[in-house]
């Protein structure tokens, strides 16, 4: 989802959409991202609940018809305006589809929280729990899914690594 999307996604039907930034609305806000990723220390990432499933069918079937999809969701629990503690809840989630039936689903929640924010809007600290949370968690999903796996002897792909691609 670019970022044009996701912005008209938070839009409800009647409302009108958000004001545009100025230039040093952009520049204050990158500013304070930049700062938050300087300042902040990890504090706690904590596996709170996994779900995996699998299907028998999905055991004789080859690996290669096996379509993966990989998401996250992020939630934002506490902005650390009292206590300079930021808190998100990070919920991976991989299904594995043969056709159209679901033979594999593993979802996994996690509670992550740095230490540090000062001086942030909502917005900016969402958007640090959004990038920097879920890069957080994700090697730990990573090496859960692939134990999971393992043990279930799917032999399916390991996840991919994750990519982050600035924004031009």
């Amino acid at each position: 989802m670019n970022d044009e999307s996701a912005s008209h996604a938070l839009v409800r039907a009647g409302d009108s959409p958000p004001p545009a930034l100025t230039a040093e609305q952009v520049q204050q806000r990158r500013a304070d991202y930049n700062r938050l990723v300087r300042t902040t220390r990890l504090a706690n990432l904590v596996l709170e609940r996994v779900d995996f499933k699998i299907s028998p069918e999905a055991l004789g079937i080859k690996t290669s018809l096996l379509n993966r999809n990989i998401g996250a969701t992020t939630k934002v629990m506490a902005y650390g305006h009292d206590d300079g503690t930021c808190m998100a809840n990070v919920i991976w989630e991989v299904i594995l589809k043969f056709k159209t039936k679901t033979v594999v689903k593993c979802n996994a929640s996690y509670i992550v929280s740095y230490e540090g924010v000062k001086d942030c809007s909502d917005e900016v600290i969402e958007l640090f729990l959004e990038h920097v949370g879920k890069v957080a968690t994700y090697a730990y999903f990573r090496a859960l899914y692939a134990n999971l796996d393992w043990s279930a002897t799917l032999n399916s792909q390991p996840l991919p690594v994750l990519q982050l691609q600035p924004k031009i």
